[in-house]
């Protein structure tokens, strides 16, 4: 039995992406090389893909429900299970791409700690993926659904320059910017080499 078919069985593909990056934090999270020269002028949302080339600088976000992005056929099964037709439809559909913002694994402050762990985890095999593949810049992301998981929403990320935040949802709620603002203040103080974030906003009267 070769090395590659003892993968498929044990369903450890994803080792050919973690193979060619390294383990960061306390928990063995993928590093993300993000390192950007020039910074994108536009986000786009995972589900537009008519404005993903909208400009030279065009950013792919991945703010969306996670069901848009993350089903059966989602692209971080396609790189778990090795399913090479489904890892073709992402190179394509991504083709062109040179800036995304790592996907956004929705973190909830209702579910089991090793879930969102392992939402985090998921996140960062996609990126390193998409740079791999893609050789794409990818830029962090910032997720978090509480105070409690801000002790793990930025492990491994000591030597980011830069990260990205989501505002998406947070208009006419005091409560989520609030938070929202706890966790940009904390990303702040303890990433001591970040130098950009980067927003995602929406409009008041504009639609998701």
């Amino acid at each position: 039995m070769t090395k590659k078919n003892l993968k498929k069985l044990l369903n450890l593909s994803f080792t050919d992406v973690t193979s060619k990056t390294y383990a960061v934090g306390r928990y063995d999270l993928p590093y993300i090389t993000a390192r950007i020269n020039k910074y994108p002028d536009y986000i786009a949302l995972y589900k537009d893909t008519g404005e993903y080339l909208l400009t030279d600088r065009t950013c792919v976000s991945f703010y969306n429900y996670d069901s848009v992005f993350d089903g059966l056929g989602g692209i971080y099964n396609a790189i778990y299970y090795d399913i090479a037709e489904l890892k073709d439809f992402y190179r394509n559909r991504f083709a062109g791409v040179k800036y995304f913002i790592a996907p956004d694994y929705s973190l909830c402050g209702d579910i089991n700690k090793i879930e969102n762990l392992h939402r985090l985890f998921r996140a960062r095999i996609v990126s390193v993926w998409l740079t791999l593949e893609l050789n794409a810049v990818v830029i962090p992301n910032i997720t978090y659904s509480n105070e409690k998981i801000f002790p793990n929403m930025l492990d491994g990320m000591e030597n980011y320059e830069v990260v990205a935040f989501s505002t998406k949802g947070l208009h006419n709620s005091g409560k989520k910017l609030s938070l929202m603002k706890k966790a940009l203040k904390h990303t702040v103080d303890n990433l001591k080499k970040l130098r950009t974030i980067i927003i995602y906003t929406l409009s008041k009267n504009q639609c998701s």
